[in-house]
This record gives structure tokens, C-alpha cells and sequence, in this order.
């Protein structure tokens, strides 16, 4: 199937694939290759949403855009001063908005990474429909952790000088560390109060004295503790 969808009057041809859980909306740039990505899609489905201990799901749309422009209109009305390092966001619990795994500047596998990372704050949205950066720390750790996005502690400067940024710091918008260290602040949640934890969080949108017993500084020392005791940082 195909349709026409109007940008600011720009008329572009989009087609869509239809998965159990998922309508993805598409232009020719992923024509060659939407079967894998929605395969890939829905092969995390069942586990992010059983990880988090979700209610079920409305079929979650998805809209790719050929080029960055594209998306920055088309959430504009939602996200109006999208950052300029954007390439994708979730809108609420059934809506995603992301540049083409297929764009020419993007990685595939990466972008692929990206595309269940948005998800997974769908399925946040779902658990709690007020927790979309609210408080930021949580809402990317969450995704991050269950897109599997796993970078190298030993490469991360500021953890190798014993640094760790602060709950404030990664709640910056400016501040992109989230991106770095949110792997290893959802597997420490994990690994002390299990899937109930991140749940838990998610609905009381990030009180760790109530979830975890610990404050801020306290939780920050805790869990870089943990990372250096298990990655030998």
C-alpha cells in the first residue's frame, strides 16, 4: 500500500508495512530492506515489554523520513526546538518519528539500535504517560538499557578519572553524557531491585528514595561504584 502525506505543502510518497505490532511508514529510501527492520522490531517486542512489566500496547506507528528537514517539520507542532543532534523521538505511546535507517549520512545497524531505543520509550509511555524526560536521567537510561546500546566504560574519559556526572548534569538537555553512562545506570537498577525497579521507577518518575532508599549523591556514588567494581574502571 501507499500514500501521500503533505509536509508544509511538500507532497512525498510514503508506503507502509504492517507487523503484528507495528505500522511503519516509509519512503523509498527503506523499499529494499523494511522486512528487516521490522523483523527487527519485533523480535524486542515481547522482551522490552515483558522486561518492564508493561500492560499491553496499542500498535505503535512508526514514521520514517528521508531527510533530517522532513522530521524537524513534522514534530515541530510537539517538539519545536528539536536538537540540532536529533535524529528521532517518541511522541507518546504509539507514535515514533525517525530519520530513514537507510539515510545515506546514518549506519544502518546503529540506526536500527535507534528505532527500538524509541520504542522502548513507547512502552515507558505506556507504564507512565508523564515520565517523557520528566526526569530525563531515567526516561533515556531506560531505552538505552533495553535497546542494548552498550559503549565501553574503559573509553569513556570523565569514568576513567573517577568522575561520574551528577543526576542535574545528565538531566541537561545540553549535556549528552546520558547517552554514555544510561547502560550502566539501568543494568545497576537492575542488578540491586530487578525489572520491578526500572517498572517502579518509571511510575514514580524517578523517586529513588522510595524505589532505591538512596538520594541523589548517594545513588550517583552507588552505582559508579558498581561499575567500577564489574568493568574495572
Amino acid at each position: 500500500d501507499s500514500l501521500y502525506s503533505e509536509i508544509l505543502g511538500e507532497s512525498r510518497k510514503l508506503w507502509i508495512h504492517t507487523t503484528t505490532h507495528f505500522e511503519i511508514f516509509y519512503t523509498e529510501l527503506d523499499d529494499k530492506n523494511i522486512k528487516e527492520i521490522a523483523d527487527s522490531l519485533e523480535a524486542n517486542y515481547s522482551r522490552i515489554v515483558t522486561h518492564l512489566q508493561s500492560e499491553k500496547l496499542p500498535v505503535v506507528k512508526i514514521n520514517f523520513y528521508s531527510n533530517i528537514t522532513s522530521l524537524q517539520i513534522a514534530v515541530q507542532s510537539i517538539e519545536p526546538n528539536l536538537p540540532i543532534w536529533a535524529i528521532g523521538l517518541a511522541t507518546s505511546v504509539s507514535q515514533i518519528h525517525l530519520l530513514s535507517p537507510n539515510h545515506p549520512k546514518q549506519d544502518f545497524r546503529t540506526m536500527i539500535h535507534n528505532t527500538i531505543h524509541e520504542f522502548a520509550h513507547c512502552v515507558s509511555y505506556n507504564i507512565n504517560s508523564n515520565i517523557a524526560n520528566n526526569p530525563r536521567w531515567l526516561w533515556e537510561a531506560v531505552a538505552i538499557y533495553e535497546s542494548n546500546h552498550y559503549p565501553e566504560p574503559q573509553k569513556i574519559s570523565y569514568l576513567v578519572n573517577q568522575n561520574p556526572p551528577s543526576l542535574n548534569e545528565l538531566n541537561q538537555f545540553t549535556n549528552t553524557y546520558i547517552y554514555e553512562v544510561g547502560f550502566f545506570i539501568a543494568e545497576f537498577i537492575v542488578e540491586t531491585k530487578g525489572n520491578i525497579g526500572l517498572n517502579e521507577l518509571i511510575k514514580n518518575n524517578g523517586d529513588l528514595k522510595k524505589t532505591m532508599n538512596l538520594n541523589e549523591e548517594e545513588f550517583t556514588k552507588q552505582w559508579f561504584l558498581y561499575v567500577k567494581k564489574k568493568y574495572g574502571i
